[in-house]
């Protein structure tokens, strides 16, 4: 099992083979999740992404959700 080093500003290099198999390129996001005891990484694909968005249009439109673009821009994910 390969050690990861953790720099201080919490960046971790994954091995190339293992990036190679998943298909991460450089520069492409993945997901990152926190479990009780682990960290989870995985490829975020394209395709992936598009049909993420395209449940969620389709949720806002059933539920008949409206906004305005200055409220969509607005209410961020970070505030």
């Amino acid at each position: 099992m390969p050690l990861a080093h953790v720099t201080e500003t919490g960046n971790i290099s994954i091995p190339k083979k293992w990036r190679e198999e998943l298909g991460i390129e450089p520069n492409s996001k993945v997901i990152i999740q926190k479990t009780a005891r682990n960290i989870v990484i995985e490829p975020l694909k394209q395709e992936e992404l598009k049909a993420a968005f395209k449940k969620i249009d389709e949720e806002i439109r059933k539920k008949r959700i409206t906004f305005t673009r200055e409220e969509a821009v607005k209410d961020d994910l970070y505030n």
